[in-house]
């Protein structure tokens, strides 16, 4: 049987799997954005009138949701995502008062924060 990276289609699966992020997640969260910007920054406009800030909710929500799932994605794929069990684990050795693990916790918690600010730096609507 041929190894994945003797034949060319081995190879390019390699490259993209190698350079996923940049080759395919940044175009498409791009193309995203620009479709985002057009698509929902067009459905409202801001100005000092309540009833058209009462329609931006809507659209502001939309763009929150998109950034929250792309933190979500950043920290799964970069970061130390917690699953729920070492979680608990965690939080009984934080009540035990392990000084370790709520710094653990709490760089947990600074991670999802960070990629949460990046994601929204990255889809704020710039009107």
């Amino acid at each position: 049987m041929n190894e994945p990276q003797t034949t060319v289609t081995g190879r390019v699966r390699a490259w993209f799997a190698q350079w996923q992020e940049f080759a395919i997640w940044l175009p498409v969260l791009c193309v995203l954005a620009v479709v985002g910007y057009v698509v929902l920054g067009a459905v409202a406009r801001i100005g000092a009138d309540p009833l058209a800030w009462l329609a931006e909710i809507p659209v502001m929500c939309a763009w929150a949701a998109v950034a929250c799932a792309t933190a979500w994605l950043i920290k799964r794929t970069y970061g130390d995502d917690l699953d729920a069990a070492r979680e608990f684990e965690l939080y009984g050795r934080v009540l035990a008062g392990d000084p370790n693990a709520r710094w653990l916790r709490d760089r947990d918690r600074l991670e999802w924060a960070f990629c949460l600010l990046l994601s929204y730096a990255f889809y704020w609507p710039a009107r």
